[in-house]
Protein backbone atom coordinates (compact mmCIF):
# COMPACT_ATOMS: atom_id res chain seq x y z
CA UNK A 1 0.00 0.00 0.00
CA UNK A 2 1.56 3.55 -0.63
CA UNK A 3 2.81 5.46 2.35
CA UNK A 4 0.45 8.45 1.64
CA UNK A 5 -2.45 6.03 2.15
CA UNK A 6 -1.15 4.12 5.50
CA UNK A 7 -0.80 7.35 6.83
CA UNK A 8 -4.39 8.82 6.27
CA UNK A 9 -5.50 5.31 7.86
CA UNK A 10 -4.07 4.88 10.62
CA UNK A 11 -3.03 8.66 12.27
CA UNK A 12 -6.20 9.35 13.03
CA UNK A 13 -8.41 9.62 16.33
CA UNK A 14 -11.77 9.12 17.50
CA UNK A 15 -13.97 9.36 21.06
CA UNK A 16 -17.13 7.51 20.90
CA UNK A 17 -19.09 7.56 24.43
CA UNK A 18 -16.73 5.96 26.60
CA UNK A 19 -14.70 4.76 24.49
CA UNK A 20 -11.50 6.28 22.88
CA UNK A 21 -8.95 5.12 20.14
CA UNK A 22 -5.99 6.88 20.35
CA UNK A 23 -3.32 7.37 17.03
CA UNK A 24 -0.84 5.14 16.49
CA UNK A 25 2.72 5.06 17.63
CA UNK A 26 5.58 3.24 15.18
CA UNK A 27 5.23 -0.74 16.83
CA UNK A 28 1.90 -0.23 18.46
CA UNK A 29 -0.43 -1.31 15.80
CA UNK A 30 -3.13 -3.81 17.25
CA UNK A 31 -4.19 -6.86 15.21
CA UNK A 32 -7.73 -8.28 14.50
CA UNK A 33 -6.95 -10.35 17.79
CA UNK A 34 -6.33 -7.29 19.86
CA UNK A 35 -10.32 -5.97 18.99
CA UNK A 36 -13.32 -5.76 21.58
CA UNK A 37 -15.55 -8.85 20.51
CA UNK A 38 -18.45 -10.74 22.56
CA UNK A 39 -18.22 -13.87 23.87
CA UNK A 40 -18.64 -16.34 21.41
CA UNK A 41 -19.22 -20.30 21.30
CA UNK A 42 -16.84 -22.86 19.67
CA UNK A 43 -18.26 -23.73 16.03
CA UNK A 44 -21.42 -22.13 15.84
CA UNK A 45 -20.31 -18.26 17.80
CA UNK A 46 -22.91 -16.22 18.43
CA UNK A 47 -25.63 -17.15 16.45
CA UNK A 48 -27.82 -18.21 19.43
CA UNK A 49 -27.55 -14.61 20.76
CA UNK A 50 -28.60 -13.44 17.39
CA UNK A 51 -31.85 -15.73 17.03
CA UNK A 52 -32.68 -14.70 20.46
CA UNK A 53 -32.84 -11.20 19.24
CA UNK A 54 -34.72 -11.76 16.74
CA UNK A 55 -33.03 -13.16 13.96
CA UNK A 56 -31.57 -12.09 10.36
CA UNK A 57 -34.89 -9.59 10.43
CA UNK A 58 -32.95 -7.69 13.29
CA UNK A 59 -29.78 -7.64 12.59
CA UNK A 60 -29.17 -3.71 12.04
CA UNK A 61 -30.49 -3.53 15.79
CA UNK A 62 -28.91 -6.36 17.15
CA UNK A 63 -25.47 -4.89 15.71
CA UNK A 64 -25.89 -1.50 16.80
CA UNK A 65 -26.59 -3.23 20.18
CA UNK A 66 -22.64 -4.24 19.60
CA UNK A 67 -21.38 -0.91 18.73
CA UNK A 68 -23.34 0.83 21.92
CA UNK A 69 -21.89 -2.23 23.82
CA UNK A 70 -18.42 -2.53 22.53
CA UNK A 71 -17.42 0.82 20.47
CA UNK A 72 -17.25 1.91 17.15
CA UNK A 73 -14.95 -1.36 15.59
CA UNK A 74 -15.28 -5.08 16.75
CA UNK A 75 -14.53 -8.13 16.00
CA UNK A 76 -17.65 -11.06 15.62
CA UNK A 77 -18.19 -14.56 13.94
CA UNK A 78 -21.61 -14.44 13.96
CA UNK A 79 -22.65 -17.96 12.39
CA UNK A 80 -19.19 -19.45 14.24
CA UNK A 81 -17.46 -19.36 10.53
CA UNK A 82 -15.63 -16.23 9.40
CA UNK A 83 -14.51 -12.98 11.63
CA UNK A 84 -16.05 -10.00 10.68
CA UNK A 85 -14.98 -6.39 11.20
CA UNK A 86 -18.18 -4.27 12.07
CA UNK A 87 -17.35 -0.48 12.40
CA UNK A 88 -19.54 2.89 12.41
CA UNK A 89 -16.95 5.25 13.09
CA UNK A 90 -17.30 7.63 10.19
CA UNK A 91 -13.45 8.20 9.21
CA UNK A 92 -12.91 4.15 9.30
CA UNK A 93 -15.35 4.02 6.99
CA UNK A 94 -15.11 6.70 4.58
CA UNK A 95 -11.00 5.34 4.50
CA UNK A 96 -12.45 1.94 4.19
CA UNK A 97 -14.10 2.59 0.70
CA UNK A 98 -11.70 5.62 -0.26
CA UNK A 99 -7.86 4.00 0.92
CA UNK A 100 -8.14 0.68 1.34
CA UNK A 101 -10.51 -0.97 -1.53
CA UNK A 102 -7.96 -0.70 -3.95
CA UNK A 103 -8.34 -1.08 -8.01
CA UNK A 104 -10.59 -3.81 -7.74
CA UNK A 105 -12.82 -3.98 -4.31
CA UNK A 106 -14.54 -6.94 -3.46
CA UNK A 107 -17.64 -7.20 -1.17
CA UNK A 108 -19.42 -10.33 0.93
CA UNK A 109 -22.04 -12.03 -1.56
CA UNK A 110 -25.01 -13.87 0.36
CA UNK A 111 -24.03 -17.21 0.99
CA UNK A 112 -27.50 -18.70 -1.04
CA UNK A 113 -26.62 -16.32 -4.40
CA UNK A 114 -23.09 -18.03 -4.58
CA UNK A 115 -24.11 -21.37 -3.47
CA UNK A 116 -26.80 -21.28 -6.96
CA UNK A 117 -24.13 -20.10 -9.08
CA UNK A 118 -21.93 -22.28 -8.41
CA UNK A 119 -24.54 -25.22 -8.56
CA UNK A 120 -26.14 -23.78 -11.85
CA UNK A 121 -23.45 -21.97 -13.55
CA UNK A 122 -25.17 -18.89 -13.88
CA UNK A 123 -23.40 -15.56 -14.92
CA UNK A 124 -24.45 -13.08 -13.83
CA UNK A 125 -23.74 -9.31 -13.87
CA UNK A 126 -21.99 -6.23 -12.40
CA UNK A 127 -22.72 -7.48 -8.29
CA UNK A 128 -20.82 -10.43 -8.87
CA UNK A 129 -18.02 -9.40 -11.25
CA UNK A 130 -14.67 -9.15 -9.81
CA UNK A 131 -11.28 -8.51 -11.00
CA UNK A 132 -10.33 -6.85 -14.51
CA UNK A 133 -14.18 -8.34 -15.50
CA UNK A 134 -15.99 -5.52 -13.47
CA UNK A 135 -13.72 -3.27 -13.65
CA UNK A 136 -13.96 -2.80 -17.77
CA UNK A 137 -17.77 -3.27 -17.69
CA UNK A 138 -18.06 -0.99 -14.57
CA UNK A 139 -16.28 2.13 -16.44
CA UNK A 140 -18.60 1.32 -19.39
CA UNK A 141 -21.93 1.79 -17.10
CA UNK A 142 -19.86 4.78 -14.93
CA UNK A 143 -19.91 5.85 -18.50
CA UNK A 144 -23.62 6.61 -18.96
CA UNK A 145 -25.11 6.51 -15.61
CA UNK A 146 -23.02 8.00 -13.28
CA UNK A 147 -20.95 11.11 -15.65
CA UNK A 148 -21.40 14.76 -14.83
CA UNK A 149 -23.82 14.91 -18.09
CA UNK A 150 -25.78 11.85 -17.45
CA UNK A 151 -28.93 12.77 -16.41
CA UNK A 152 -29.77 14.95 -19.34
CA UNK A 153 -30.36 11.60 -21.46
CA UNK A 154 -31.65 10.00 -18.29
CA UNK A 155 -34.14 12.22 -17.06
CA UNK A 156 -36.94 11.66 -20.05
CA UNK A 157 -37.16 7.94 -20.09
CA UNK A 158 -37.50 8.63 -15.65
CA UNK A 159 -40.17 10.43 -16.33
CA UNK A 160 -42.42 8.93 -18.83
CA UNK A 161 -43.51 6.27 -16.55
CA UNK A 162 -43.77 8.29 -13.25
CA UNK A 163 -46.20 10.59 -15.25
CA UNK A 164 -48.41 7.35 -16.19
CA UNK A 165 -48.01 6.83 -12.57
CA UNK A 166 -49.47 9.81 -11.22
CA UNK A 167 -51.85 9.73 -14.01
CA UNK A 168 -53.15 6.13 -12.53
CA UNK A 169 -53.56 7.73 -9.16
CA UNK A 170 -55.41 10.82 -9.92
CA UNK A 171 -57.97 8.56 -11.93
CA UNK A 172 -58.29 6.77 -8.43
CA UNK A 173 -58.74 9.32 -6.53
CA UNK A 174 -60.85 11.29 -8.32
CA UNK A 175 -64.51 9.98 -7.06
CA UNK A 176 -62.88 9.04 -3.18
CA UNK A 177 -60.17 8.42 -1.30
CA UNK A 178 -58.12 4.85 -1.75
CA UNK A 179 -55.67 2.94 0.07
CA UNK A 180 -52.85 1.54 -2.22
CA UNK A 181 -50.64 -1.33 -2.14
CA UNK A 182 -47.41 0.75 -1.93
CA UNK A 183 -45.11 -1.92 -1.97
CA UNK A 184 -46.45 -3.34 -5.07
CA UNK A 185 -46.90 -0.04 -6.59
CA UNK A 186 -43.65 0.97 -6.13
CA UNK A 187 -42.27 -2.19 -7.16
CA UNK A 188 -43.71 -2.15 -10.37
CA UNK A 189 -43.03 1.46 -10.99
CA UNK A 190 -39.33 1.09 -10.15
CA UNK A 191 -39.42 -1.97 -12.69
CA UNK A 192 -40.87 0.65 -15.45
CA UNK A 193 -38.39 3.36 -14.60
CA UNK A 194 -35.76 0.98 -15.32
CA UNK A 195 -36.90 -1.05 -18.72
CA UNK A 196 -38.22 2.64 -19.98
CA UNK A 197 -34.17 3.17 -19.61
CA UNK A 198 -33.01 0.33 -20.84
CA UNK A 199 -35.48 1.57 -24.02
CA UNK A 200 -34.99 4.83 -24.22
CA UNK A 201 -37.43 7.89 -25.87
CA UNK A 202 -37.98 6.43 -28.84
CA UNK A 203 -39.40 3.01 -27.85
CA UNK A 204 -41.87 1.90 -25.04
CA UNK A 205 -43.43 -1.54 -24.76
CA UNK A 206 -47.00 -2.07 -25.93
CA UNK A 207 -48.86 -1.69 -22.37
CA UNK A 208 -51.56 -5.01 -22.47
CA UNK A 209 -52.62 -7.24 -20.29
CA UNK A 210 -49.83 -9.79 -20.50
CA UNK A 211 -47.46 -6.61 -20.12
CA UNK A 212 -48.69 -5.94 -16.77
CA UNK A 213 -48.82 -9.83 -15.57
CA UNK A 214 -45.28 -10.35 -16.75
CA UNK A 215 -43.98 -7.17 -15.31
CA UNK A 216 -46.04 -7.91 -11.69
CA UNK A 217 -44.63 -11.94 -11.32
CA UNK A 218 -41.19 -10.29 -12.19
CA UNK A 219 -41.58 -7.56 -8.72
CA UNK A 220 -43.12 -10.43 -6.81
CA UNK A 221 -40.29 -12.92 -7.83
CA UNK A 222 -37.59 -10.39 -6.94
CA UNK A 223 -39.29 -9.42 -3.57
CA UNK A 224 -38.87 -13.58 -2.69
CA UNK A 225 -35.71 -13.61 -3.53
CA UNK A 226 -34.94 -11.37 -0.60
CA UNK A 227 -37.09 -12.63 1.73
CA UNK A 228 -35.85 -16.05 0.99
CA UNK A 229 -32.43 -15.05 1.56
CA UNK A 230 -33.10 -13.79 4.75
CA UNK A 231 -34.02 -16.91 5.50
CA UNK A 232 -31.95 -19.36 4.77
CA UNK A 233 -29.31 -16.98 6.66
CA UNK A 234 -29.96 -18.30 9.39
CA UNK A 235 -29.91 -22.17 8.12
CA UNK A 236 -26.29 -23.91 7.17
CA UNK A 237 -26.77 -23.21 3.34
CA UNK A 238 -25.24 -26.65 2.23
CA UNK A 239 -27.42 -28.68 4.04
CA UNK A 240 -30.94 -27.09 3.25
CA UNK A 241 -29.55 -27.28 -0.58
CA UNK A 242 -28.23 -31.32 0.16
CA UNK A 243 -31.84 -31.52 1.08
CA UNK A 244 -33.55 -29.92 -0.70
CA UNK A 245 -35.18 -28.48 2.01
CA UNK A 246 -38.70 -26.29 1.46
CA UNK A 247 -36.58 -22.79 2.74
CA UNK A 248 -33.83 -23.48 -0.32
CA UNK A 249 -36.42 -24.52 -3.00
CA UNK A 250 -38.72 -21.23 -2.84
CA UNK A 251 -35.21 -19.13 -3.15
CA UNK A 252 -34.25 -21.65 -5.84
CA UNK A 253 -37.77 -21.15 -7.58
CA UNK A 254 -37.72 -17.21 -7.12
CA UNK A 255 -34.07 -16.56 -8.47
CA UNK A 256 -35.20 -19.01 -11.58
CA UNK A 257 -38.10 -17.05 -12.01
CA UNK A 258 -36.89 -13.77 -11.64
CA UNK A 259 -33.57 -13.80 -13.66
CA UNK A 260 -35.47 -15.70 -16.87
CA UNK A 261 -38.03 -13.40 -16.78
CA UNK A 262 -35.28 -10.31 -16.41
CA UNK A 263 -33.58 -12.24 -19.76
CA UNK A 264 -36.52 -12.22 -21.45
CA UNK A 265 -37.76 -8.81 -20.88
CA UNK A 266 -33.85 -7.90 -22.15
CA UNK A 267 -33.84 -9.99 -25.20
CA UNK A 268 -37.10 -8.60 -26.34
CA UNK A 269 -35.30 -4.90 -25.84
CA UNK A 270 -32.30 -5.84 -27.73
CA UNK A 271 -34.30 -6.66 -30.56
CA UNK A 272 -35.04 -3.21 -30.79
CA UNK A 273 -31.58 -2.14 -30.09
CA UNK A 274 -31.39 -0.61 -33.86
CA UNK A 275 -34.54 1.59 -33.20
CA UNK A 276 -33.80 2.84 -29.63
CA UNK A 277 -31.61 5.49 -27.97
CA UNK A 278 -31.78 3.52 -24.61
CA UNK A 279 -28.98 2.11 -22.38
CA UNK A 280 -29.14 -1.53 -24.39
CA UNK A 281 -28.48 0.63 -27.45
CA UNK A 282 -25.70 2.38 -26.10
CA UNK A 283 -24.16 -0.88 -24.64
CA UNK A 284 -24.22 -2.42 -27.56
CA UNK A 285 -22.69 0.50 -28.94
CA UNK A 286 -19.19 -0.45 -27.22
CA UNK A 287 -18.72 -3.46 -28.64
CA UNK A 288 -20.46 -5.34 -25.68
CA UNK A 289 -21.55 -9.01 -26.49
CA UNK A 290 -25.44 -9.98 -26.45
CA UNK A 291 -24.92 -12.29 -23.96
CA UNK A 292 -22.77 -10.14 -21.77
CA UNK A 293 -25.67 -6.80 -21.98
CA UNK A 294 -28.28 -9.67 -21.05
CA UNK A 295 -26.32 -10.86 -17.90
CA UNK A 296 -25.37 -7.38 -16.72
CA UNK A 297 -28.52 -5.83 -17.74
CA UNK A 298 -30.82 -8.52 -16.41
CA UNK A 299 -29.14 -8.05 -12.83
CA UNK A 300 -29.46 -4.51 -13.01
CA UNK A 301 -33.61 -4.55 -13.91
CA UNK A 302 -33.31 -7.24 -10.77
CA UNK A 303 -31.65 -4.99 -8.85
CA UNK A 304 -33.13 -2.10 -9.75
CA UNK A 305 -36.50 -2.46 -7.51
CA UNK A 306 -35.93 -2.84 -3.98
CA UNK A 307 -33.79 0.09 -3.15
CA UNK A 308 -36.17 2.76 -4.90
CA UNK A 309 -39.43 1.04 -4.26
CA UNK A 310 -38.84 0.92 -0.44
CA UNK A 311 -37.45 4.33 -0.07
CA UNK A 312 -39.89 5.68 -1.89
CA UNK A 313 -42.29 3.55 0.62
CA UNK A 314 -40.64 4.94 3.35
CA UNK A 315 -40.54 8.47 1.99
CA UNK A 316 -44.42 8.35 2.34
CA UNK A 317 -44.48 6.71 4.98
CA UNK A 318 -42.31 9.77 7.67
CA UNK A 319 -44.15 12.57 5.39
CA UNK A 320 -47.46 11.31 6.20
CA UNK A 321 -46.40 11.44 10.23
CA UNK A 322 -44.94 15.34 9.21
CA UNK A 323 -47.51 17.20 7.65
CA UNK A 324 -45.57 20.37 8.38
CA UNK A 325 -42.97 18.81 5.97
CA UNK A 326 -45.24 18.31 3.20
CA UNK A 327 -46.33 21.71 3.49
CA UNK A 328 -42.97 23.22 3.59
CA UNK A 329 -42.09 21.15 0.54
CA UNK A 330 -45.06 23.01 -1.58
CA UNK A 331 -44.05 26.38 -0.61
CA UNK A 332 -40.31 25.69 -1.81
CA UNK A 333 -38.57 24.59 -4.83
CA UNK A 334 -38.19 20.93 -6.15
CA UNK A 335 -34.62 20.88 -5.08
CA UNK A 336 -36.04 20.78 -2.09
CA UNK A 337 -37.14 17.06 -2.12
CA UNK A 338 -33.71 15.92 -1.88
CA UNK A 339 -33.24 17.34 1.75
CA UNK A 340 -36.18 14.76 2.49
CA UNK A 341 -34.52 12.01 0.59
CA UNK A 342 -31.78 12.17 2.33
CA UNK A 343 -33.10 12.45 5.71
CA UNK A 344 -34.82 8.95 5.15
CA UNK A 345 -32.39 7.30 3.78
CA UNK A 346 -30.13 8.25 6.98
CA UNK A 347 -32.86 6.69 9.21
CA UNK A 348 -34.06 4.24 6.68
CA UNK A 349 -30.78 2.97 4.91
CA UNK A 350 -32.11 0.21 2.39
CA UNK A 351 -28.52 -1.29 2.62
CA UNK A 352 -27.94 -1.13 6.31
CA UNK A 353 -24.60 -2.53 6.20
CA UNK A 354 -21.74 -2.32 3.06
CA UNK A 355 -18.97 -4.20 3.08
CA UNK A 356 -15.79 -4.84 1.62
CA UNK A 357 -13.29 -7.76 1.54
CA UNK A 358 -9.56 -6.21 2.31
CA UNK A 359 -7.74 -7.09 -0.80
CA UNK A 360 -4.03 -7.09 0.64
CA UNK A 361 -2.46 -6.62 4.53
CA UNK A 362 -4.11 -2.43 5.66
CA UNK A 363 -4.56 -0.95 8.36
CA UNK A 364 -8.00 0.35 9.77
CA UNK A 365 -7.56 2.58 12.61
CA UNK A 366 -5.39 1.05 15.11
CA UNK A 367 -5.54 -2.46 13.37
CA UNK A 368 -2.98 -4.44 11.24
CA UNK A 369 -5.80 -6.16 9.19
CA UNK A 370 -4.83 -9.24 6.49
CA UNK A 371 -5.67 -9.73 3.04
CA UNK A 372 -9.40 -11.51 2.98
CA UNK A 373 -10.68 -9.79 5.83
CA UNK A 374 -14.14 -9.20 5.82
CA UNK A 375 -15.41 -5.37 7.01
CA UNK A 376 -18.41 -4.67 7.44
CA UNK A 377 -19.70 -0.53 7.33
CA UNK A 378 -22.66 -0.22 10.10
CA UNK A 379 -24.69 2.34 7.76
CA UNK A 380 -27.81 2.05 10.17
CA UNK A 381 -25.56 2.94 13.01
CA UNK A 382 -23.48 5.66 11.80
CA UNK A 383 -26.64 7.26 10.73
CA UNK A 384 -28.31 7.60 13.90
CA UNK A 385 -25.35 8.30 16.28
CA UNK A 386 -25.68 11.33 18.14
CA UNK A 387 -22.46 12.74 18.05
CA UNK A 388 -22.63 12.38 13.82
CA UNK A 389 -26.07 13.91 13.78
CA UNK A 390 -27.96 15.75 16.65
CA UNK A 391 -31.35 14.83 17.52
CA UNK A 392 -29.93 11.84 15.70
CA UNK A 393 -33.84 9.74 16.45
CA UNK A 394 -36.21 13.30 14.78
CA UNK A 395 -37.12 13.06 10.96
CA UNK A 396 -35.41 16.94 10.12
CA UNK A 397 -34.73 17.17 6.40
CA UNK A 398 -33.58 20.66 6.99
CA UNK A 399 -30.40 19.42 8.49
CA UNK A 400 -29.08 19.17 4.55
CA UNK A 401 -30.24 22.80 3.60
CA UNK A 402 -26.79 24.59 4.41
CA UNK A 403 -29.22 27.82 4.02
CA UNK A 404 -31.69 27.11 6.97
CA UNK A 405 -31.26 28.94 9.87
CA UNK A 406 -32.56 26.07 11.40
CA UNK A 407 -29.36 24.19 11.02
CA UNK A 408 -27.65 26.29 13.76
CA UNK A 409 -29.54 24.65 16.41
CA UNK A 410 -27.90 21.10 15.49
CA UNK A 411 -24.20 21.04 16.72
CA UNK A 412 -23.17 18.12 15.07
CA UNK A 413 -23.55 16.78 11.02
CA UNK A 414 -21.17 14.45 9.83
CA UNK A 415 -22.30 13.87 6.30
CA UNK A 416 -20.35 10.99 5.70
CA UNK A 417 -21.93 9.55 8.31
CA UNK A 418 -24.53 8.43 6.11
CA UNK A 419 -23.85 7.09 2.98
CA UNK A 420 -26.75 5.29 1.33
CA UNK A 421 -24.89 4.60 -1.93
CA UNK A 422 -22.04 3.96 -0.89
CA UNK A 423 -18.56 5.60 -1.76
CA UNK A 424 -15.47 4.85 -3.66
CA UNK A 425 -15.01 2.78 -7.32
CA UNK A 426 -17.75 0.28 -6.23
CA UNK A 427 -20.50 2.62 -4.98
CA UNK A 428 -24.40 2.31 -6.21
CA UNK A 429 -24.03 2.07 -10.06
CA UNK A 430 -27.93 3.15 -9.48
CA UNK A 431 -27.27 6.23 -7.47
CA UNK A 432 -28.05 8.74 -10.27
CA UNK A 433 -31.45 7.22 -11.49
CA UNK A 434 -32.58 6.73 -7.59
CA UNK A 435 -32.09 10.18 -7.16
CA UNK A 436 -33.17 11.37 -10.64
CA UNK A 437 -36.58 8.84 -9.79
CA UNK A 438 -37.11 9.83 -6.03
CA UNK A 439 -36.79 13.27 -6.72
CA UNK A 440 -39.52 13.28 -9.36
CA UNK A 441 -42.06 10.85 -8.28
CA UNK A 442 -41.35 12.31 -4.36
CA UNK A 443 -42.47 15.90 -6.27
CA UNK A 444 -45.10 14.82 -8.10
CA UNK A 445 -47.45 13.29 -5.09
CA UNK A 446 -46.40 15.99 -2.46
CA UNK A 447 -47.93 18.38 -5.34
CA UNK A 448 -51.30 16.06 -6.26
CA UNK A 449 -52.30 14.23 -3.15
CA UNK A 450 -52.73 14.35 0.76
CA UNK A 451 -51.63 11.25 2.75
CA UNK A 452 -52.59 9.97 6.05
CA UNK A 453 -50.83 7.01 7.84
CA UNK A 454 -54.25 4.84 8.94
CA UNK A 455 -51.66 2.08 10.12
CA UNK A 456 -53.55 1.19 13.81
CA UNK A 457 -50.04 -0.01 15.11
CA UNK A 458 -46.27 1.39 14.89
CA UNK A 459 -44.25 0.14 12.36
CA UNK A 460 -40.82 -0.51 12.43
CA UNK A 461 -37.73 -1.35 9.65
CA UNK A 462 -36.77 -5.39 9.94
CA UNK A 463 -34.03 -7.07 7.49
CA UNK A 464 -35.06 -9.14 4.57
CA UNK A 465 -31.58 -8.26 3.09
CA UNK A 466 -32.93 -4.78 3.01
CA UNK A 467 -34.38 -2.15 4.96
CA UNK A 468 -37.99 -2.66 4.70
CA UNK A 469 -41.22 -1.97 6.62
CA UNK A 470 -42.06 -4.93 9.60
CA UNK A 471 -46.19 -4.40 7.84
CA UNK A 472 -47.85 -3.30 5.22
CA UNK A 473 -47.89 0.33 5.27
CA UNK A 474 -51.45 1.97 4.74
CA UNK A 475 -51.90 5.40 3.65
CA UNK A 476 -54.74 6.77 2.75
CA UNK A 477 -54.62 9.36 -0.76
CA UNK A 478 -56.95 12.08 -1.70
CA UNK A 479 -56.62 14.66 -4.00
CA UNK A 480 -55.12 17.55 -2.65
CA UNK A 481 -57.50 19.83 -1.25
CA UNK A 482 -55.82 23.05 -0.91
Amino acid sequence: MHRAKIVTATLYKYSYKRYTIPALQDGLTKTIEDMPRPKELPVIGTRLELWTAGSQTKLHEYINSRHKQLGPIFCEKIHGKTKLVFVSDPALIKSLFMNLEGKYPLHILPEPWLLYEKLYGSKRGLFFMNGEEWLKNRRIMNKYLLKEDSENWLIKPIKSPIEKFISLWRSKSKTEDFVPNLECDFYRLSTDVTIQILLGTKESFVQSKYYDDLLNLFSESVKKIFKTTTKLSGYPIELCQQFNLKVWRDFRECVDMSTNLARKIVKEILNKKQESDGLISKLCNENISDEDVTKIVADFVIAAGDTTAYTTLWILFVLSRHPEVIRELRSKEKKHVQFVIKETMRLFPVAPFLTRILTKESILGQYKLNAETPVVASIYTSGRDEQNFSEADKFLPYRWDRYDPRKQDLANHVPSASLPFAMGARSCIGKKIALLQLTEVIHQIVENFDLECINASAVAPIMSQVLVPNKDINLKVSRRKD
